[in-house]
């Protein structure tokens, strides 16, 4: 009985790992998304973008603006790098409008992504200021 049972928890496990897979680590998935910014706005992977560049990225939606323009004013050491974002500064910008728009950080990176790839970053920065999320 106590075979069938360790056999039926093992089963478990591996269909648990096989549907969700392996979690990936919330930092690798910013860097990722970092990354992808960056193509997406034809720069090497060695520079920084600026808050506009992210604001694009992010869809260029007018809550976000308001967002990010409060976490600078509650963070004012922040604001003097907002025309030169690496990683950290993205990554604490990101799970920030992830958390106040109630985002999961992976998920909305991934979805970021997808808006990526299906867009051109001339053809968003053309685009007019979105309500909404």
């Amino acid at each position: 009985m106590f075979f069938k049972f360790s056999i039926l928890c093992l089963y478990c496990i591996v269909i648990a790992n096989c549907v969700l897979g392996e979690p990936e680590d919330e930092n690798e998935t910013l860097k990722n998304s970092y990354d992808d910014c960056r193509r997406w706005l034809g720069k090497s992977l060695s520079s920084t973008i600026t808050i506009d560049d992210f604001m694009v990225y992010m869809g260029k939606k007018k809550i976000d603006i308001n967002i990010i323009r409060d976490y600078f004013q509650d963070n004012k050491e922040d604001l003097a790098k907002q025309n030169a974002i690496n990683l950290v500064l993205y990554g604490t910008l990101f799970k920030h409008l992830c958390n106040k728009k109630d985002f999961d950080v992976k998920l909305f990176a991934e979805f970021r992504k997808v808006k990526s790839e299906t867009m051109k970053y001339n053809e968003a920065k053309a685009l007019k200021w979105a309500d909404g999320d």
